[in-house]
């Protein structure tokens, strides 16, 4: 019995046994399964990225093909387009850094028609290639890619022909640049080297060509065809196919309005807008000064340039206007700069009457072209002499004939007029004034202050220009002319001139283009501000400018007549030697206007005068850009005042002068001295000759006031028939030490050394000698070693007949007082 129990029992156990062990193993068996679809997916979640990442490092992205060579973009200080330069590739392409500085427009057209997942997918759309797949499959023929932006942008910078490998690497690469760039930045690089026919690539440069607008104004009509043409850039393009262009446009309206980004008005407008198929050329303003930034900075693709466009487009309206009948005078070019007086910011820059004008060189910038100034620096060796306190206003200087070894200059007129004031030799442009205050001032004159203040065209030593420098004998550049005035303007600072706004992160705020950035640059501008250095006082400056700013000046009442309706400017005029160059420099505290005139050529005429053809430029510009409620001068210096001085002398009055008048002088400054002009003599009553200190004891006299002369001066005025009071001789019976000034031996030139040419008599080589002495002296005597060769009135010429040697010449004058020098003949 218990046998058969225990056989039932393992026969039951066995059956059970049996049954769970089958169940076990199938839930076993599907657990395994399981596990090796996760082990199958985790493989290839782990190894696909490290195949992507090994891929991506045997096959990189070429990212430089993401930023072909862009076109140059010139913009004014507002961010408005002046010039656009064709690329490396010869194509017409802008780029823009930031995706917010394209059509809002625009990227929902392209979105909605290219790819409205973009945002969503990881460059990859499995979902849009496979309905690619089954349409292209249906039609027998490819209608569609189904690429996404990435996609598409992908096989921009490697263009391939459609095979299902090249599809693969496409979609590799999409996934690379998703990787590496942000959305935005996709689509940035999308619209910016979009195909859009010919040599236009990217949007900006088709909105500008196809519309002639920046895409800030893009109309939705405009948006949607922008967004259509990179599917068929050679058929879609308005200019050549405006009617597929236009069909073009309304496939991605209508998709717009489908999926209800824009509203029925607005598809109905923008179905209203017509399709220009007129190809608009690329801005191309300021021609000059955009070729020359495109040089400054050949590694910029937008340079913010400090072009004021409103007032560049006066000035070169002006210029035309001005130069029009001038071009009958064989008068052809002219060039205008503009600059703010504070900042140094060049506002304008016209560099030539045309561009465009081959035969008169038009394409030459005038505005850096190296040319003689004339007069036009001679206001600089005024403000040196006023700075060290040798002049003020109404000082007078000589205006006689001179000659230095052998340079005799010569005013503009040919006249002398003996003696003038600062004011009159400044506002008269006189030149042999200018010439005796540059010897005056020696070597630290007008070329070491024209050094110091960074003219570039003056390159060769002192000695090559010689005193002849303040007249023009060195080349300028009206760019640089026309800051060096800019001093004036900043109370004697000078610094140098900008034409392009900082472009770096670290110095220049980011904005959208067309947003003005003045008030951004101010805090630049005045940390810029200081960096210059003073080469003239405020008080001297300010000075200058007063004399300036007088317009009634006797050679230029035709442009007396221009400053009218002006605010008070200051302002100077030159004219080259041989008329081939005329200027006029003005300027306010706020802006300096420099304006040249003349034939690229070099060729001079008549009609080139300062005066004539350039001031009415300067003062029609300052007219048109100038605001006449906002005008302002300079405030005088604490340290500039007013005395009373000699009408006659300039220098403060003293006791004995009749009549009196005001002057500038700087406090601490200028010199003290009183008029040494009118002197009080004593005269004998018996005898009538000229009493001293010596011996007018016991004798009766009386007192009279007399002109007494600098020695050039008084002998000009005697030579040239001026009637002028005669002092009295001293009296012969004094014992006493005669004062008063030796005689100046003007001629011949103290080092000069004659040379006896042979083959011609001696007397067509005969020496000049002669003398200036004060009007009171009656009498001079010539010596030559020590033998008497002259005497006579010290108006008299007398010329010597050279012979060969080294001989010591002497005059004496009737007082006894004598100078002596040197006289070298060769034979």
């Amino acid at each position: 019995m218990a046998i058969v129990h225990f056989a039932r029992f393992f026969t039951l156990a066995g059956y059970y046994f049996t049954i769970d062990f089958s169940q076990y193993r199938k839930v076993l068996l599907e657990q395994i399964k399981r596990m090796k679809r996760k082990v199958l997916w985790g493989s290839l979640l782990l190894f696909l990225p490290i195949g992507v990442l090994l891929l991506n490092s045997v096959y990189p992205l070429p990212v430089e093909k993401l930023k072909p060579p862009s076109s140059t973009m010139i913009l004014d200080r507002k961010g408005e387009i002046l010039r656009v330069f064709l690329s490396e590739n010869d194509t017409w392409q802008i780029d823009e850094p930031l995706l917010d500085q394209i059509s809002p427009k625009l990227q929902s057209a392209v979105l909605v028609y290219e790819d409205r997942w973009f945002y969503q997918h990881p460059g990859i759309n499995p979902l849009s290639i496979i309905q690619a797949l089954i349409t292209n499959i249906r039609s027998g023929r490819i209608l569609r890619g189904g690429s996404t932006i990435t996609m598409q942008l992908a096989r921009m910078i490697e263009p391939k022909e459609r095979t299902v490998m090249n599809k693969l690497i496409e979609m590799f690469r999409a996934v690379q640049i998703e990787i590496r760039f942000s959305k935005d930045e996709i689509l940035t690089y999308y619209l910016n080297i979009a195909p859009y026919g010919g040599n236009i690539v990217g949007s900006t440069a088709a909105s500008l060509i196809y519309f002639n607008k920046s895409q800030s104004h893009l109309s939705l009509g405009e948006a949607s065809l922008l967004a259509a043409i990179p599917n068929s850039p050679t058929h879609l393009r308005p200019d050549i196919n405006p009617t597929m262009a236009k069909e073009a446009r309304t496939k991605v309206l209508r998709r717009m309005l489908t999926r209800r980004i824009i509203s029925d008005q607005a598809f109905y407008e923008a179905m209203g807008e017509p399709v220009s198929s007129k190809r608009h050329r690329m801005p191309f303003n300021a021609p000059h000064v955009s070729r020359l930034l495109k040089q400054y900075y050949p590694n910029r693709d937008q340079i913010y340039s400090t072009i004021d466009s409103y007032m560049q487009n006066r000035s070169e309206q002006i210029l035309r206007q001005y130069l029009a009948p001038l071009q009958k005078q064989d008068i052809s070019n002219g060039s205008v700069v503009i600059m703010d007086a504070k900042t140094r910011e060049v506002l304008t820059m016209v560099g030539s009457y045309d561009f465009f004008d081959r035969k008169n060189h038009g394409q030459v910038n005038g505005a850096v072209a190296s040319r003689s100034p004339g007069s036009a620096l001679k206001p600089f060796i005024y403000g040196i002499a006023l700075n060290r306190g040798l002049v003020t206003p109404e000082s007078l200087l000589n205006d006689v004939p001179v000659d230095y070894s052998g340079y005799r200059p010569v005013n503009y007129d040919r006249q002398n007029r003996g003696y003038v004031t600062v004011r009159e030799a400044l506002t008269e442009s006189l030149n042999v004034p200018a010439i005796n205050l540059c010897a005056k001032l020696g070597d630290n004159g007008i070329y070491s202050f024209l050094k110091q203040a960074g003219l570039t065209t003056l390159d060769k030593s002192k000695m090559h220009y010689g005193l002849s420098l303040i007249l023009g004998s060195a080349e300028v550049r009206l760019i640089e002319l026309t800051n060096l005035y800019a001093s004036l303007a900043d109370c004697g600072r000078i610094a140098d001139y900008k034409l392009a706004k900082p472009q770096n992160k670290n110095d220049m705020p980011k904005r959208k283009r067309g947003e003005c950035f003045e008030s951004s640059q101010r805090s630049w501008d005045n940390q810029k501000h200081r960096t210059g250095k003073q080469i003239f006082s405020q008080e001297a400056s300010f000075i200058l400018s007063e004399i300036l700013s007088d317009v009634r000046r006797p050679d230029l009442a035709s442009s007396f007549e221009a400053t009218a309706n002006l605010p008070k400017v200051a302002w100077k005029t030159g004219t080259s030697y041989g008329h081939r160059d005329a200027w006029s420099i003005g300027y306010t505290p706020d802006l300096v206007i420099g304006v040249w005139v003349g034939n690229f050529d070099g060729h001079g005429t008549a009609g080139l005068v300062g005066s004539e053809v350039a001031a009415p430029i300067l003062f029609a510009i300052f007219n048109a850009v100038i605001e006449r409620n906002n005008a302002r001068w300079f405030d005088r210096p604490n340290q500039v005042q007013t005395r009373r001085v000699c009408a006659l002398s300039g220098m403060p009055k003293s006791g004995f002068c009749p009549k009196t008048k005001m002057d500038f002088y700087i406090t601490g400054v200028s010199s003290p001295d009183i008029c040494s002009t009118h002197k009080p003599v004593q005269i004998d009553n018996q005898t009538g000759m000229r009493l001293c200190s010596y011996c007018r004891l016991g004798r009766t006299y009386h007192e009279e006031i007399f002109e007494e002369w600098n020695p050039e001066i008084a002998t000009w005025l005697n030579r040239s028939g001026y009637m002028i009071a005669k002092i009295p001789q001293h009296t012969p019976d004094c014992n006493g030490i005669i004062s008063g000034s030796v005689p100046i031996i003007k001629s011949p030139s103290s080092g000069t050394v004659h040379q006896i040419r042979s083959g011609i008599p001696l007397e067509y080589q005969k020496i000049l000698l002669e003398a200036s002495v004060s009007n009171r002296i009656k009498q001079i005597f010539w010596f030559l070693n020590g033998e008497l060769v002259f005497r006579g009135n010290p108006s008299q010429k007398f010329f010597l007949e050279p012979i060969a040697g080294e001989h010591m010449l002497t005059c004496v004058d009737g007082e006894g007082k004598s100078a002596s020098q040197t006289l070298t003949i060769l034979d």
